[in-house]
């Protein structure tokens, strides 16, 4: 008797992340039948994920599904999850910006979309939020070129330049940019004993910023010297950010708790390169509970960080280095630094992005079959 059923699957390295690639159509339809697929194929639950495909960290245990568009303005529907690694969860909250730009790529490779060298835009459907984002590919003699110039701080080496751009992705968890109509709210924080102010805004992935200082740190921490309060006052404010924006509360990863802070020089995570401030207009962490760090930063949170420091007020643009109008913003993350370039104007008292672009590079790594225990996929007794 055959004990193990084999799946398709690829597995892409989008900017600093890398995800699992499914087709859409040849996965089960049946969400319970298929999150136990998912947490099969990464070895979830387990800390090593050591039976499975998942890389035991943050950046790796990521999946994207894909499939044919269903709506008439995008050529692919993209789907994000984000595998637990110590708890048997499955997350599909988040669009992920990192992985959007492999997802571009695949959908070249695999005829979803037809090159036209030298650039090829790839419309991408994201049912996470239900916006649609328009990448641009280089490509040659029909597929996505692999060699080029582009160097991102958390990926080693270079390559061809995939630029996406989110600038009709505001409100995709909320409806709303500033899902509260402020750009800055107080939440209580139980460990202070007060509330504090926090920025709450919706593009690419909805985050929650908040100043380091204000939790009594200095911004330039290893993510390992984190202190364990750092991660529970992140996660309460997660919680009280979802109460003021009336978002699902039995969520896992959003709002993004984005700690924030002015241009300070610092060691970076391998712990070879010091950082300059002169080189950075600000500086941001992604911390998540269970001491979940971003190791990085978050594409999704990068599309978000850029917008928000151009809303004048929020606890981004507070710790903004002078930038002028039209400059790409400069974030200084545990890797290095991140650039984005934003749009945004008020228009009658309200805030609209006009355009919101970053740039990562991507790959396909391996192609071939997983083998998953066809044990693991039935579902429990009752």
């Amino acid at each position: 008797m055959n004990e193990q059923t084999r799946v398709k699957t690829t597995i892409m390295r989008g900017g600093t992340s890398k995800a699992l690639f499914l087709n859409e159509t040849q996965i089960p339809a049946d969400l319970a039948t298929r999150n136990r697929l998912l947490l099969t194929l990464f070895g979830s639950p387990d800390r090593r994920q050591i039976d499975g495909l998942g890389g035991a960290d943050l950046l790796t245990s990521k999946c994207a599904i894909i499939g044919p568009s269903t709506r008439p303005d995008a050529d692919i529907d993209y789907t994000f999850a984000q595998i637990g690694i110590e708890e048997p969860t499955v997350s599909y909250e988040i669009v992920c910006g990192n992985i959007s730009s492999a997802a571009a790529v695949f959908a070249i490779e695999e005829g979803y979309v037809r090159a036209t060298d030298p650039l090829t835009t790839v419309r991408i459907h994201n049912t996470n939020t239900n916006k649609v984002l328009r990448v641009k590919v280089q490509t040659h003699d029909g597929m996505p070129r692999v060699e080029g110039d582009s160097a991102i701080d958390g990926a080693p080496g270079s390559g061809a330049e995939v630029a996406l751009d989110y600038s009709d992705s505001s409100g995709g968890a909320t409806g709303k940019l500033l899902p509260t109509g402020e750009a800055v709210n107080h939440l209580y924080v139980t460990a202070l004993g007060k509330s504090i102010p926090v920025s709450i805004v919706d593009i690419g992935t909805i985050c929650v910023f908040f100043r380091a200082a204000d939790i009594g740190l200095s911004g330039i921490e290893a993510l390992d010297e984190l202190p364990d309060q750092a991660f529970e006052i992140a996660e309460e404010l997660r919680q009280g950010a979802v109460g003021l924006c009336n978002l699902p509360v039995d969520g896992l990863m959003t709002p993004f708790q984005i700690m924030v802070g002015p241009a300070q020089s610092y060691l970076d995570y391998a712990g070879t390169r010091t950082i300059q401030a002169r080189d950075v207009h600000m500086l941001g962490k992604m911390i998540g509970r269970n001491r979940l760090t971003h190791k990085a930063y978050p594409g999704g949170g990068t599309i978000c960080t850029s917008v928000a420091a151009r809303i004048e007020g929020s606890i981004v643009h507070q710790c903004m280095a002078p930038i002028e109008a039209g400059e790409a913003i400069r974030i200084g993350h545990p890797s290095g630094v991140i650039t984005a370039r934003s749009d945004v104007v008020q228009v009658d008292g309200a805030w609209k992005v006009n355009e919101v672009l970053f740039s990562r590079t991507a790959r396909r790594l391996m192609e071939g079959y997983a083998f998953v225990r066809n044990a693991a996929l039935q579902a429990p007794a009752d």
